[in-house]
This record gives structure tokens, sequence and C-alpha cells, in this order.
């Protein structure tokens, strides 16, 4: 299970990593690396794996709606460059992290409530002697290092809280593996000696391969393999919800998204049955229209709901829209108007 230490630390490298790159003008990309679903990385993901998700910070940047996103959001964002840790942090190790993170792939096997195994790649630039020096010169904080093949595995120990169960090592200059230490053990288990890895489990490489391979935010789940443990959760609970039969019928859930001067997003889910997913796709339209009623004489709101398409084709649910800035710029005039703030990033 993931701990909160590494939830943190993720939320802190995707903060850092939305932010443009200082002195760069935007350009839009013509053509974005495919190590997305180069077998480089994604042979470094365990076979088990049946949660993939992956970000490619460095090409979102570097596009127009990417600048746009950093200028929106630039006052959040900011409030992290001002902290004085962060400062420190790029003072002692000579990394920026709104710089040099470059993509990120996470997995997760997800196939138990209790036992899950998880953990992140990241690809960027790092200097592991700096950087650990600068987490063993904190106040609060040790490393604890253990020795697995030649790769030295951190923990870090907190007075606070005592020890977590994440860690991370340094593959190399470039690639950091950070996550439970079981999932860890494997990913350089990989690097050494090859084998069995995400792109040998059948599901799993068929959905990767429907990704379009330009698009730079992607995840793929496979369902089957984890909504046992929803739906007993569900049940644990004493939860009402009628639609546990739907949850256990699906089998996998795909998202996509292509960003330059828009972001084009796309969702496919797979329930299964045409039944189940015809009367799921009627009852997601059916909300559509409700909202639609609620804004009947907001133009503008009723076309921001028509751009959201919702269709379902034999056992499939599709989904697709567009945003763009004129969307955030909508959304924040209408929240205005009612008595809310600004689109907030979290």
């Amino acid at each position: 299970m993931m701990k909160k230490t590494y939830l943190s630390i993720l939320l802190s490298i995707l903060i850092f990593s939305t932010a443009c790159s200082g002195g760069e003008g935007p350009r839009e990309v013509s053509a974005v690396t495919s190590s997305a679903k180069s077998t480089d990385y994604l042979s470094l993901m365990p076979e088990e794996t049946n949660i993939l998700f992956y970000a490619n910070f460095r090409s979102i940047k570097q596009t127009s709606f990417g600048a746009e996103l950093s200028a929106r959001f630039e006052d959040e964002i900011g409030v992290n460059r001002g902290d004085r840790e962060y400062r420190d942090f790029l003072e002692a190790t000579g990394m920026d992290p709104e710089k040099d993170i470059y993509e990120l792939w996470f997995g997760s096997t997800g196939g138990d409530w209790h036992d899950n195994v998880s953990g992140a790649i990241i690809r960027g630039r790092f200097d592991e002697k700096k950087i650990v020096e600068y987490i063993e010169e904190e106040r609060y904080h040790r490393l604890r290092q253990t020795n697995y093949r030649g790769h030295k595995i951190y923990n870090i120990e907190d007075n606070n809280r005592g020890n977590d169960d994440t860690e991370f090592t340094f593959l190399n200059s470039e690639t950091v593996a950070i996550g439970d230490v079981e999932w860890i053990k494997n990913v350089v288990d990989l690097s050494k000696d090859g084998g069995k890895n995400v792109l040998s489990n059948k599901t799993m490489a068929r959905f990767i391969n429907e990704i379009p391979g330009n698009d730079q935010l992607w995840a793929v789940i496979n369902l089957s393999e984890m909504t046992d443990g929803w739906t007993q959760k569900i049940r644990q609970q004493g939860s009402a919800f009628k639609g546990t039969k739907s949850i256990e019928n699906m089998q996998s859930l795909i998202f996509h998204t292509r960003v330059d001067k828009d972001a084009r997003l796309y969702i496919k889910g797979d329930f299964g049955t045409a039944e189940e997913a015809e009367l799921l796709a009627e009852t997601m339209n059916g909300f559509k229209a409700m909202a639609k009623l609620m804004v009947m004489d907001d133009k503008e709101a009723i076309d921001m709901l028509n751009g959201i398409k919702i269709k379902s084709e034999g056992s499939l649910i599709l989904i697709n829209t567009t945003v763009d800035k004129n969307f955030f710029d909508k959304v924040d005039e209408k929240r205005k108007k009612f008595g809310g703030g600004p689109v907030k990033l979290l």
C-alpha cells in the first residue's frame, strides 16, 4: 500500500514539473519522444503491473497549452519556488525539479486492497551524491541504507513518524526508482537480468499498444484483476451502492491525452457486456442533460457540456472532450458569477 511519504514525494514532483522552464518560450512540439512506450523503461515495470500511468512533463511544458497552464497556476507554483527548503534543495543538489524531471512511469499491482505493491520510475537529471548528502543533513531526517545487487536502496527515517516502507534507489544518473522495497528490488532485477515485465503481460501489452505514440499523458488500468477488492471493500463498509455489479463487470479503463494548443482527452472503459455499457452511457448522458437544464439560459455553459461526447460501442464506453484556454476562462467566469473562486491546481 502506498504510504503518505510516497504520495507526498510524487505530488511534489508533479507540482514542480508543471511549471515551464525559466527563460524558455513556449513552442509547439511536432514530434514527442517515443520513450513512453519503449522497452528501455517499460521493460523495468514488473509483469504483475495492473495500473500503469505515464507523464511526459518535458514535452507538455514545451507546448503553448502547457505554458498557459503554468501561467494560470503561477501563484500556487510560486509558493513552492519561494519556499526556503525548496531553494536550499536547488542550491545543495544543483537539481531543479521544475526543469530536471523529464518523464514519470507509475505502476501498481492493484490486485488487493491491502497488499498493493507499487512504485514509480522517474527520468531526469540526478546527482546521487549531492541529493543523499542533502537529505542526510536535514534536521529531522536521516537515511537508512541497504545494498541490493550493487545499488544502494535508501529509506528516509523521520523522527516524527519512524520508518516508512517507501524507499528509493538510483539506477543511473538519469533514472530513479521509488516505491515499496519489494517493487524496487523487482525493478533492479529487471534492469540487471531482463526477464518478464509488463510487456510480457498480454492484457496490459494490448492496452498499451492502443495508446497513440505521441500522447504525453496516459493511463492503463486492468480492472479485471482489481474489482474483487473494490466491491469487497464497498460491502464491508455497508454501502448501499447499487452499481456494484457494474464495477464487477468492468474489464479495463484506458485514458490518454495529447497536449499542444489544447488538451484532447480520451477515455475508454470496457464493461464486459453491451447491456452494461449502454446502460451506463445512457445514465451519464442523462446527468449531462440534467446539467444542461440547470444552465439552460447560459449558452456558453451548454456549449461546454455539449463538448463532452459520451457513447457506447458494444461493451465499450467512449468519452472524449477538448480542454483549452477558453475552457478555463469560462469555468473561472462561471465560478465567480456564482460566488466561487478561480480554478485551483490542487
